[in-house]
């Protein structure tokens, strides 16, 4: 696609956000959404046979979607908020609907996923703080364990990273009930430690857990995993903090939850942190030749330290 093209799409999706925050009919809201798919899928179309195969398959799910969504506004059943709610999920791709979204995630490139966990989420999101109170903690609680039960024994970085963004979004439901200026400083600070990551996934062209980076990158890498993780002193634990100050004393069982998959959570990054940290001893100990060639490795030289030292 050229320049001109991806401009105007580009301008089509950004003006389908204004269309369904701006109207007041649920007619110009499906409009919205329909604009907005029509023009991301444009956006991130290629000539790749995976390209192709996501765009097809994220059109079937989203007009799916957006067709019982239409469906469900000008209908009067009495559970309308439930039936709305479990729809978004589904377009969201989120907890319990979210079987499409990992293997969609793996066929396009990183920056197209970038779009898909943080800006698709957006309209979805603000559409779903209508539905009711007791849908929306079932699609918190299903997207955290989802999300974080789905990451582990993963090797294949795109759907590692999909189940992450599942598990996030669960923690921005929650923001979402909570505040909407809480809702919003998740969101953005979300947006920004993601795309740091995603964007040194794409520069070295990472695509399995097992990968090696070189230099600050590799730092940076580190220091972006434990902010997402919630490891202190990184920003992602002062937001999740700042959610648990402010959620009442009364949701004792999704304190548990909550703190347990963020351990879940805590350990799949630190998995991808061990795994870089051992690709760069390795590196490091077949560089290393000390007189007549031993290979010196990170284990060595804790029981060389220990010598010395004890």
């Amino acid at each position: 696609m050229n320049s001109q093209g991806l401009i105007f799409f580009f301008s089509l999706f950004i003006s389908s956000f204004f269309l369904v925050f701006s109207s007041n009919d649920w007619f110009f809201v499906w409009m919205g959404l329909e604009i907005n798919m029509f023009s991301f899928m444009l956006i991130i179309s290629n000539n790749s046979g995976m390209e192709v195969e996501s765009c097809l398959k994220y059109f079937f799910i989203q007009s799916l979607g957006s067709g019982i969504l239409m469906l469900s506004f000008y209908s009067q059943i009495s559970m309308i908020n439930y039936i709305n709610g479990l729809i978004l999920s589904y377009k969201m791709g989120t907890g319990p609907f979210y079987f499409w979204f990992p293997s969609l995630c793996e066929g396009i490139s990183w920056i197209s996923c970038y779009l898909l966990m943080t800006i698709q989420k957006i309209i979805p999101l603000m559409l779903m703080s209508l539905s009711s109170s007791e849908i929306l903690w079932f699609i918190i609680v299903s997207s955290l364990i989802v999300g974080a039960f789905g990451s582990m024994n993963q090797v294949k970085l795109k759907r590692l990273m999909a189940y992450s963004s599942i598990h996030h979004i669960g923690w921005l439901v929650l923001c979402m009930m909570l505040s909407i200026s809480i809702w919003w400083m998740y969101l953005i600070m979300y947006m920004f430690m993601i795309l740091g990551v995603l964007i040194l996934f794409s520069k070295n062209e990472v695509l399995v857990i097992n990968f090696i980076m070189k230099g600050y990158e590799s730092w940076m890498f580190i220091l972006m995993m434990m902010s997402m993780g919630g490891i202190p002193p990184m920003l992602g634990f002062f937001l999740k903090w700042w959610i648990f100050y402010y959620l009442p004393l009364s949701s004792m069982y999704m304190y548990l939850c909550m703190l347990l998959m963020s351990v879940v959570m805590i350990y799949i990054y630190m998995r991808i942190i061990y795994n870089l940290l051992l690709g760069e001893v390795n590196m490091m100990s077949l560089n290393l030749i000390f007189y007549d060639k031993f290979k010196f490795t990170m284990k060595d030289m804790v029981y060389i330290m220990g010598m010395f030292l004890g």
